[in-house]
């Protein structure tokens, strides 16, 4: 589900060049909360290069969701089920190995779920 650029028109503390495109419905929810606290917030801004092809061709990346510039940190959120997201967890591990410096935060279906019922949103299924 790729988000409409006009949804964007309301956000006040994003700080993107270009209008997100949403992959789905769980983001766009998390950007509304991240905005209605006045974080400030880019979406997909940077990919982070995990392995490459002898001939330098990037062949992995992982690109977190949200980066929040106040608090250096990169935020992905996921909400596939548990026993899936071990390869998001792997990734994660790896830019954590290579690039130390790098501050990344995954949110799970739980985390999530918590969100949605302190601000009462609807999650899809």
């Amino acid at each position: 589900m790729a988000s409409d650029p006009a949804d964007t028109l309301f956000f006040r503390a994003y700080r993107g060049v270009d209008a997100p495109r949403f992959a789905n419905q769980i983001e766009l929810e998390c950007a509304k909360i991240l905005d209605f606290y006045g974080v400030p917030w880019a979406y997909e801004p940077r990919s982070f290069v995990l392995e490459r092809a002898p001939d330098g061709r990037v062949t992995r990346a992982f690109t977190p969701d949200f980066y929040l510039p106040d608090q250096e940190l990169y935020v992905e959120v996921t909400v596939m089920k548990q026993s899936l997201v071990t390869r998001k967890n792997r990734k994660l591990r790896e830019v954590r190995r290579l690039y130390p410096d790098v501050k990344v935060k995954l949110f799970y279906r739980r985390d999530i779920e918590r969100l949605a019922q302190r601000h009462r949103l609807r999650l899809a299924s």
